[in-house]
């Protein structure tokens, strides 16, 4: 074809994404002058979280859940409700949407708003898992070696730390503390220091509250710089030195250490009258955050345990007394791709949609990504239970599940010095913000500000908030105007239940 007819404008029909674009065909419809171009449907499309089994389980039986509650006496704290609620809004289109139009043809789609909640809504945080990966890669971590220490704490710990938000904060700053004082001391022997003053660390910690079977399990994940920062005074500038990697004998003294402070900890705290008190004050809520530490009563697999011919523990990792410590993941110098991903698994959502599936009866099974050794490949949960593990995830207010120390912490002297270059204080320009365009560029390679017919840049036009402009304008462009109901409108089934209690817990 001739450029003129190559370049000429886009036809104003799609192709079904079910069939082939031939490179010419692809050139002509499309505006693009060479290579294949990605087929209508490869790019952006809207998510519809009310086809989830997720939502579909909540839709129909948060209604349920909150009625018994309630007439029982014993109702979920209000930022726990609120959260669940905020979900079921969370990318419906009825309650609100950003419209985007193309400049050239004039093409627009719209995009749902979010509930930006904290606690398992896949959407909202792999959104945040994403924005963080991403600050932290560009504007925290420095251009030096990086080492993940994960800790991982009692059922009994577990349980105490869920919702008391001081103690998750003690127990993590021993841990924090430990780990730095064995950088600080092999610093000092490997460099000839003075002073273990002299020797400079920092992290960033990761507080994730859900296991891998949507189980209540509260560890941290730390991202912690592999090397001292040695600063004599302020006169020297400041010197970065890379340090061995630690033993299997290092990493279990570390947490042999660490499981004495927090046996401290938990002592002084056994004399306050107030330590206990979330059980009184918060009975439905602590019933779900122990029927949540246990492992779920039914699974799927074979009936067979798995054999495994050699059973190796792994480099780095100890356990003593239900405490586990693994030091074996490392991320070299310059490896920022590296980083950014394992920022992102550390900051990852605790459920995740595809491994969600409905089964015969109303039951809800979780597929595991790993196989355990007795042959189980997935668990099963009631729709009650499945709620109270969702109840358990949701964090408590004002506790913050990223926790910066040491070097990379804001109010350190040194931070300025450590973290990549920044715009001077003084400097105008506001600080890096992540759009949403921004984020799925960085995450799925995918521009979603580019239109599907020409090729062309979108705009944002305006955020819809009017239920009767929401309905005329999806009226107009062909998608349904009525959303799932609302849980007010929802009739509420007459069946007999009582809330699920632990009682090995009680009796333990």
């Amino acid at each position: 074809f001739p450029p003129s007819i190559r370049r000429g404008p886009p036809l104003s029909y799609r192709l079904p994404s079910h069939k082939k674009i031939p490179r010419f065909v692809a050139r002509l419809h499309f505006g693009k002058p060479s290579g294949f171009l990605k087929m209508p449907g490869d790019g952006y499309r809207r998510r519809e979280p009310e086809k989830t089994v997720l939502y579909r389980a909540l839709h129909r039986h948060l209604p349920l859940f909150l009625y018994r509650a309630e007439t029982s006496g014993r109702e979920l704290p209000g930022f726990v409700r609120n959260e669940l609620k905020a979900f079921l809004k969370c990318g419906i289109l009825t309650h609100g949407f950003a419209r985007f139009e193309c400049k050239s043809c004039r093409h627009n789609h719209v995009v749902a708003l979010s509930c930006k909640a904290r606690g398992f809504c896949p959407s909202c945080g792999g959104r945040r898992m994403t924005e963080r990966a991403a600050h932290l890669v560009d504007e925290v971590f420095p251009n030096v070696p990086v080492r993940q220490w994960v800790l991982s704490l009692p059922i009994e710990v577990r349980y105490l730390m869920a919702f008391n938000a001081g103690l998750c904060s003690e127990i993590l700053n021993a841990f924090n503390r430990e780990v730095f004082r064995w950088y600080r001391h092999r610093g000092k022997e490997y460099a000839n220091l003075k002073s273990m003053a002299e020797a400079r660390c920092g992290s960033v910690t990761f507080i994730q509250r859900a296991g891998s079977a949507l189980n209540l399990n509260v560890h941290f994940h730390m991202l912690a710089i592999d090397g001292i920062y040695i600063h004599k005074d302020w006169k020297t500038p400041l010197r970065f030195l890379t340090l061995p990697a630690p033993s299997d004998a290092d990493v279990e003294d570390v947490l042999r250490r660490v499981r004495k402070r927090v046996m401290k900890i938990l002592t002084t705290h056994s004399h306050d009258d107030t330590f206990d008190e979330f059980r009184d004050q918060e009975p439905l809520l602590a019933a779900c955050v122990a029927g949540a530490l246990t492992g779920p009563a039914r699974k799927l697999g074979t009936s067979e345990p798995m054999h495994q011919e050699v059973v190796s523990k792994s480099a780095r990792c100890a356990s003593v007394d239900y405490y586990s410590l693994h030091a074996n993941t490392r991320i070299r110098a310059g490896e920022r791709k590296r980083l950014e991903k394992l920022c992102r698994y550390v900051a990852r959502p605790p459920i995740s949609n595809e491994l969600l599936v409905e089964l015969v009866g109303g039951s809800i099974g979780y597929k595991l990504k790993r196989s355990w050794q007795d042959g189980t490949t997935a668990v099963v949960f009631s729709p009650q239970e499945f709620i109270q593990r969702l109840a358990s995830m949701v964090p408590p207010p004002r506790c913050h599940q990223v926790r910066y120390h040491g070097v990379l912490a804001s109010a350190s002297s040194l931070r300025e010095f450590v973290v990549p270059a920044s715009p001077p204080k003084n400097s105008k320009r506001p600080a890096k913000n992540y759009c949403w365009a921004e984020l799925m560029k960085r995450a799925f390679e995918i521009d979603v500000l580019e239109c599907p017919h020409c090729a062309g840049p979108m705009r944002f036009i305006a955020c819809i908030m009017e239920r009767d402009v929401i309905k005329a304008i999806l009226g107009s462009m062909g998608m349904p105007a009525d959303s799932p109901a609302p849980l007010s409108s929802l009739p509420i089934p007459q069946l007999d239940f009582q809330f699920e209690e632990n009682p090995d817990w009680e009796a333990a």
